[in-house]
């Protein structure tokens, strides 16, 4: 019988912020600066994700070999169609960030887009030195 209540608890927690993050997303769907941001990040981080496709092909191709523990065995199983998970969770994230284009959510995603543009620019630098070194 505890447990049962125990679950109902939970779950009514579950729903309760749920529907708290909801009426959040839908007052920042309202504000067209917010929306203006979302769909610029949005943009940008599928773009980014697009960039990092490119950079990690070009690196690998010349040699490179890619750190990332959980991408390398994505790319093992997945063959060459391991840019479709990937491009795909970039556009699920992507649209997350149009859905509720709150403050919070801007503002993680700016960090997040810096971060991935780090990781390109580190591609394409090594792709370089390494196809020019050949």
């Amino acid at each position: 019988m505890m447990v049962t209540n125990v679950g109902k608890s939970i779950g009514a927690i579950i729903m309760h912020r749920a529907h708290r993050y909801e009426r959040l997303a839908l007052r920042a769907r309202q504000d067209p600066t917010l929306v203006l941001l979302g769909y610029t990040v949005g943009s940008l981080f599928v773009f980014l994700g697009i960039l990092d496709v490119l950079s990690t092909n070009w690196a690998l191709s010349v040699g490179a070999y890619e750190l990332n523990a959980f991408m390398r065995t994505m790319m093992d199983y997945a063959g060459p169609f391991w840019i479709v998970p990937k491009l795909a969770f970039q556009c699920v994230v992507a649209a997350m960030i149009v859905w509720s284009p709150n403050r919070a959510t801007i503002g993680i995603m700016t960090v997040m887009c810096a971060w991935t543009s780090s990781i390109v620019t580190n591609n394409f630098l090594i792709a370089y030195s390494l196809s020019a070194a050949a």
